[in-house]
């Protein structure tokens, strides 16, 4: 039996030496009739069951048509079972880790045997179409082997299309072969002219994608969208878009003016920039992606009557950003990578970093306010006001300690650095604040200052192995609060830290807050230094993830930038001052 991690599993010649299968008779009642004893409490049993069905299906020396016969009517029960084993890894990368890592092989196994025996019968079927002379009458039996063919092409294209999706959510990359035999199906069905064919008309079924077609440009625009750079959850989303995605965005022959990528069919590799260094031969195809641009650039409009109710459950302000920025951008490396290996520490999350910077200290007494704010317990009605006694049991805080996990200092191996970042080794079990687009504080030794960075991508190297990439955002950092001033009720700080960066030799400041959704360009909000409030103006947006916000801003009123650049400069004295080591307890 040919395993998937050879080199050649899509294309390794297959012995089909099996004249019945051992578990039923080889026929669509034989299955049926098998399927309804199979046990279905016992996942364990029933998944084992099912691969080697496949597996011996696959081996099984029959017609093609009977072969896809017999895989489709298997079908239902394989996708119910790998909904199954997908639950346990798609919602962190956290638990591909962390589980156990069998469950995660058995899910790629399923999805490249299903797609290797309809790869199978494609291209079996296409060559007994294009060897065989069929006579006047037997007009029926080449029909059907015409229909098998579009429907085991579209069938593979759909299995490598969720099996792209699997390995993007587990941050692995994609097996040897897996590209170049997708490329190859879409050319069998182009070449000869059924790529357009209406699937659900032909055989009755009910896919969102109705052609081979519209599902090569599904699995080359999973690729395009996904660098890395976003956390499961949000590769489902941009999953569950591209439904309706792949509408707007053509691969033809032909170079045009707005052609993004190429693919190079006899490759096995993934679109790429199409510039005007690559070598391009007759057969490549063009992607133009800028339909979609324009569509995702209206996302962000209010009422904006084009975005479906799909987008609109899916698309956080985070994840478009990082559409556009994808589709709009030229991702070329800035800083050249050396080989540099070290140990370095790390704090995860906004609230982590801003209890580090703050020599450990918990975020409320930081706020140094005259008054605490307290929920207080009445008639088992809870409510928010200012209080000025002492916190008993019926009162608690509205600013949650930080657990031990969550501040906890994590030591790592640097694999390599640039000038503005790292590239990062973990072993073990990952904290759920390990993810993409995560705020990190980062230091080499105890000697060196903080510094703030985030989680550019992350790539899963090996079961127990984790590489994440770090883009330092600024050295000098100093903790601080942000509030909402909207409402004057609102009473709530949350923890924020001012960023400084040296441009053209001058200091250029901007604020980092929690979240994405609740602070917002052209915003007024009141930033908080110790015992004083200053008023400012959130300007343009300059990063934006799940986790936290990067923007600009300008103080309302000029006259308070010296308490600005006082306290900055009160906090930089005071990091160099600062046993390290305290910070740790």
């Amino acid at each position: 039996m040919t395993t998937i991690n050879q080199s050649d599993f899509f294309t390794a010649p297959i012995e089909q030496y099996r004249t019945e299968l051992s578990f039923c008779a080889a026929s669509v009642k034989g299955i049926q009739e098998w399927l309804l004893h199979l046990p279905s409490v016992h996942l364990g049993d029933s998944s084992k069951s099912l691969l080697n069905a496949v597996i011996e299906i696959l081996e099984l020396k029959c017609e093609e048509s009977l072969r896809f016969d017999l895989i489709q009517s298997l079908h239902l029960s394989l996708e119910q079972v790998l909904g199954t084993l997908e639950k346990y890894f798609l919602s962190d990368v956290s638990s591909v880790m962390n589980h156990n890592e069998s469950i995660v092989e058995l899910a790629q196994q399923f999805r490249c045997y299903i797609a290797r025996t309809y790869i199978h019968i494609a291209f079996q079927s296409h060559t007994e179409l294009t060897s065989k002379q069929f006579s006047l009458f037997a007009f029926r039996q080449k029909k059907q082997l015409q229909d098998v063919r579009s429907l085991s092409t579209y069938y593979a294209l759909q299995q490598l299309s969720l099996l792209k999706f699997q390995q993007q959510v587990l941050y692995k990359s994609s097996l040897v072969g897996q590209w170049r035999i997708g490329h190859q199906l879409f050319i069998l069905a182009e070449y000869h002219d059924f790529h357009l064919e209406d699937i659900n008309y032909l055989h009755g079924s009910i896919h969102q994608l109705s052609n081979i077609y519209q599902l090569y440009n599904q699995i080359n625009l999973l690729d395009i969208l996904n660098t890395h750079q976003i956390r499961p959850i949000e590769i489902q989303a941009l999953f569950q878009c591209s439904y309706q995605w792949v509408q707007l965005i053509q691969i033809t022959d032909k170079e045009s003016p707005t052609s993004r990528y190429i693919i190079d069919p006899n490759k096995d590799f993934p679109p790429v920039l199409n510039n005007t260094q690559l070598k391009k031969g007759n057969d490549c195809y063009f992607i133009e992606t800028q339909a979609l641009l324009e569509h995702i650039n209206l996302a962000n409009l209010p009422q904006n009557k084009h975005i479906s109710p799909t987008e609109k459950h899916y698309l956080s302000a985070s994840l478009i950003f990082h559409v556009q920025n994808v589709l709009n951008n030229i991702p070329e490396r800035r800083y050249e990578r050396y080989d540099y290996v070290a140990t370095i520490q790390l704090a995860f999350g906004l609230q982590s970093a801003h209890y580090y910077l703050s020599h450990a200290t918990h975020f409320e007494n930081t706020l140094q306010l005259v008054s605490k704010v307290h929920l207080q317990q009445n008639n088992s009605k809870f409510l928010s006001g200012w209080n000025d006694e002492p916190v008993t049991s019926n009162n608690k805080s509205l600013y949650a300690v930080l657990d031990p996990e969550a501040k906890q200092i994590h030591t790592c191996t640097i694999m390599d650095i640039s000038i503005n970042g790292y590239r990062i080794r973990w072993t073990g079990d990952v904290p759920k604040q390990l993810r993409a687009g995560e705020f990190i504080l980062v230091q080499e030794n105890a000697q060196t200052p903080w510094r703030g960075g985030v989680i550019r991508w992350l790539k899963q190297a090996s079961p127990k192995h984790l590489e994440f990439g770090i883009e330092i955002l600024s050295q000098d950092l100093t903790p601080c609060a942000v509030q909402l001033s909207a409402d004057r009720n609102t009473v709530l700080y949350h923890p924020a830290i001012l960023l400084s960066n040296q441009v053209l030799n001058k200091t250029h400041l901007s604020l980092v807050v929690p979240g994405h959704q609740t602070f917002k360009s052209q915003q007024g909000i009141n930033l908080r230094l110790g015992n004083k409030q200053l008023k400012i103006y959130l300007n343009e947006i300059k990063l934006i993830s799940q986790s936290f916000s990067q923007f600009d801003f300008e103080l309302l009123n000029d006259n308070e930038q010296v308490i600005l650049e006082q306290h900055i400069q009160q906090h930089a004295e005071t990091i160099k001052k600062q046993d390290v080591w305290e910070s740790l307890k």
